[in-house]
């Protein structure tokens, strides 16, 4: 009787495994539908075959910020901010982690959000740092900004349209969820919302500053016949709407708008892929400028460059 039990519990955990092996298999069948059908011409993009993909990424991010005219002008730069990530996707779907190898910078942190598809793409950065410093010459005097003294808190939501959206993909080039097989280029469509508040705790200055833009650039994918892939876009944006002011010991300023404030959007991207491996790195910059050689001037600039390694299996 004992043995008898033994193997109608060892029978009916192989029908188990069997009925989630076959349930498990017709999922997959199903997504590999969606996934394989993106809608790229197939003759110059292409999907991974592997269903898995697992992949680190070191990344080191900054920013710059330029206030003032002429010869009373102050700039300032933060620490160079570093982080360690991963990120494991499935059939083209997947999730990330990262944290701060370093300790002692708790008021510093970041978030950033990419996602792409054939037609669309957005980005999201939202960052906080407190290690800027600068000397800012006033005459004959020098008013000394020490790392601590600025609070500052960032914000960029950027959202954009690809027109050549069945030969060019930014992702092939970003997150390897496609592979770019032929070189090709596209206009890009992008609108794009940044804000930033400003603040010193020993000085009297506050700079809050919101703009919205739209505007159309160009990115290309140059791929040689060894697997390489280069990738540049810009896309220059007319800032349609500003709001931005200045709070000093005088009272507060409103900074005027004019034609000629823009904002800038800049990515490169070169990666290599293996059979089963790729590796690479990305550089964005987004920047604003505000303002005139004559008249008070601010620049914003933030930037983020990204190693990354990863294997397909």
């Amino acid at each position: 009787m004992h043995k008898i039990l033994t193997i109608l519990i060892i029978i009916f955990f192989c029908q188990e495994a069997f009925s989630q092996k076959r349930f498990f298999k017709k999922a997959d069948s199903i997504v590999s539908v969606f996934y394989y059908n993106s809608g790229f011409d197939t003759s110059y993009v292409s999907r991974p075959k592997r269903r898995f993909m697992i992949a680190v990424h070191p990344d080191f991010s900054s920013i710059g910020l330029s206030i003032g005219k002429n010869d009373e002008k102050a700039n300032f730069y933060t620490n160079l901010s570093d982080n360690i990530g991963a990120f494991a996707t499935y059939r083209g779907y997947g999730f990330g982690y990262s944290f701060k190898p370093r300790r002692g910078r708790k008021n510093d942190g970041e978030f950033n959000f990419r996602f792409f598809c054939r037609r669309f793409g957005i980005e999201t950065d939202f960052c906080r740092a407190t290690s800027f410093s600068s000397d800012i010459h006033h005459g004959d005097s020098v008013l000394t900004i020490e790392r601590g003294d600025i609070d500052y808190k960032m914000r960029i939501f950027t959202i954009y349209y690809v027109f050549n959206n069945k030969k060019f993909s930014f992702p092939a080039a970003f997150d390897k969820s496609y592979t770019q097989l032929r070189s090709c280029g596209s206009p890009i469509l992008g609108i794009s919302y940044a804000g930033a508040n400003m603040k010193t705790s020993k000085h009297d200055f506050e700079l809050h500053s919101q703009t919205a833009g739209i505007g159309c650039g160009y990115g290309y994918n140059f791929v040689t016949k060894r697997k390489f892939l280069i990738h540049a876009s810009l896309i220059p944006t007319f800032l349609f709407w500003e709001r931005n002011k200045v709070y000093t010991s005088r009272g507060p300023a409103d900074l005027k708008y004019k034609i000629t404030d823009i904002g800038i959007y800049f990515r490169a991207a070169a990666s290599y892929n293996f059979e089963r491996t790729y590796l690479g790195a990305d550089y964005v910059l987004y920047t604003t400028i505000f303002g005139g050689t004559s008249d008070f001037m601010t620049n914003f600039s933030r930037n983020i460059t990204r190693l990354f390694f990863g294997f397909w299996f």
